[in-house]
């Protein structure tokens, strides 16, 4: 997949390597990429918290759409504080790292919890799901993504480096949304499918995405931290929460990238759940999910093989644009027959496909405008801007569970039903085909008028530039 150099040396828009030089070795970027296997984990299981919710547990959809979608906006409100504190968090593990090692253990408490709905009164089921919601996402889940996220702006300041590390943990994540898709429901149905076996199986699967964020903690080491970069004289002055989000409002990249990434969670978190309802009522067999998992790591294979030539010819913004537009294209021409299984399947195909390339470099375009805001305001701001990044993914998340309950709500779903009605099925349709469609185009038009990779050389030279001249 190419190797990486020193920001210095990089003078192509492409990001093409000039010098066979690499800061973080191959063994630790794997190790590190398990912290996204057991995100990705976590995030699958939370992708099947609706199914859960209403066909396991029998909550109305209507309900846990709005249940979730207040967890997830509260929980999207303590992402910025947490910014703020991982910006002033100084330990022997570094700024970031520490909160890895803190979150392992809880990472598996509260999402077996979450899993474990007592057999209660519809209001107690309501109150421990809005508790237990709550407790994961702002206390663990939070906690976790967001040092982990600016893990990659303090390992490492090669552009390159970033994309191959984004494809790498792109690849991880991907394998363990792979796993969860195509694994859980077969198995948790085979046991038996009712609320203990899925708490069972939930709870071997947390274990699993512990695991991952604990490697993460031992294979990663910080370079650029606080402390470090004020060892150097180039680390600036404290600056207030209002400041700092001024800044990134005036950041037009991070502005383009926040919305991407916004638009990206909405259509991450249809993927799974609202798949399932499509597998269940339109295709008629719940099961087809485990097939549509399979027949996806077709794409996955091959577009993680290519993302890192492509990003060495055509850049990293052309590469996840690139990609957007053939999801489209797949998603579109299921229109032709909802209701066909051949098609759904071959156009799967295409549309996880097309979110490949965005997934792999989502991450490094995001980090690149950090370098680009500490250039034009002369302010490092790494767990902020991670922390409001995480802010609007968490609100195209709970957006993206949302619709689904409201969308089943109001097509008529009832729960637990075999059957639903062509309202209902109407609804599941457009759920899995014509609002990623929107969200697709929304993606395409925010990467069109991005163009940092074309600036990003003379950014890094003028920063580089200003910190020779303090030495």
């Amino acid at each position: 997949m190419g190797v990486a150099v020193n920001d210095q040396h990089i003078t192509s828009h492409t990001d093409t390597p000039h010098q066979p030089q690499r800061e973080i070795p191959t063994k630790r970027l794997i190790g590190d990429s398990m912290g996204m296997f057991g995100l990705n984990i976590s995030s699958g299981l939370l992708g099947l918290i609706t199914y859960y919710y209403t066909d396991v547990v029998g909550v109305s959809a209507a309900i846990v759409g709005t249940v979730l979608l207040v967890t997830k906006l509260l929980d999207a409100v303590a992402d910025v504080g947490m910014g703020v504190l991982v910006d002033r968090t100084k330990s022997k593990y570094g700024q970031a790292r520490p909160w890895l090692l803190w979150m392992s253990i809880p990472m598996f408490v509260s999402l077996l919890l979450l899993f474990s709905v007592p057999d209660i009164s519809v209001t107690g089921k309501i109150v421990y799901a809005i508790i237990t919601n709550l407790v994961f996402y702002i206390m663990v889940y939070t906690p976790t993504f967001i040092p982990y996220s600016s893990l990659m702006a303090l390992t490492t300041r090669n552009t390159y480096e970033r994309s191959l590390m984004g494809i790498i943990r792109s690849s991880s994540g991907y394998l363990a949304g792979m796993v969860v898709a195509i694994a859980f429901l077969p198995i948790v149905n085979a046991m038996g499918g009712g609320r203990r076996e899925w708490t069972i199986l939930a709870g071997i699967f947390a274990f699993m995405a512990a695991a991952g964020i604990l490697i993460a903690f031992f294979s990663n080491r910080e370079k650029y931290n606080n402390v470090q970069l004020d060892e150097l004289g180039v680390f600036q002055e404290k600056i207030s929460l209002v400041q700092g989000l001024k800044m990134l409002i005036s950041n037009k990249y991070w502005l383009l990238m926040f919305t991407v990434g916004t638009f990206s969670h909405i259509l991450f978190a249809l993927g799974v759940a609202a798949g399932t309802y499509y597998a269940k009522y339109i295709w008629g067999d719940v099961n087809l999910v485990a097939i549509m998992g399979g027949i996806g790591l077709i794409p996955v294979v091959i577009g993680f093989s290519l993302s890192g030539p492509f990003i060495k010819k055509f850049g990293k913004r052309n590469t996840a644009l690139g990609g957007v537009i053939i999801g489209l294209i797949g998603a579109t021409a299921r229109l032709i027959a909802p209701e066909s299984i051949m098609l759904g399947l071959v156009c799967s195909v295409f549309q996880t496909l097309g979110t490949i390339p965005l997934m792999a470099v989502g991450g490094a375009l995001t980090t690149d405008t950090i370098e680009y805001g500490e250039w034009k305001f002369r302010k490092r701001m790494v767990g902020l801007t991670n922390s409001v990044n995480a802010f609007g993914n968490k609100v195209g998340t709970a957006l993206g569970a949302a619709m689904i309950g409201w969308f089943l709500a109001l097509g008529g779903y009832v729960e637990q039903a075999s059957e639903q009605g062509d309202a209902a099925k109407q609804a599941i349709i457009a759920l899995n085909i014509y609002v990623p469609i929107v969200v697709m185009v929304v993606i395409a038009i925010c990467l069109f008028f991005y163009k940092l990779d074309k600036e990003f050389p003379k950014v890094l030279k003028d920063l580089e530039e200003r910190r020779t001249a303090k030495i």
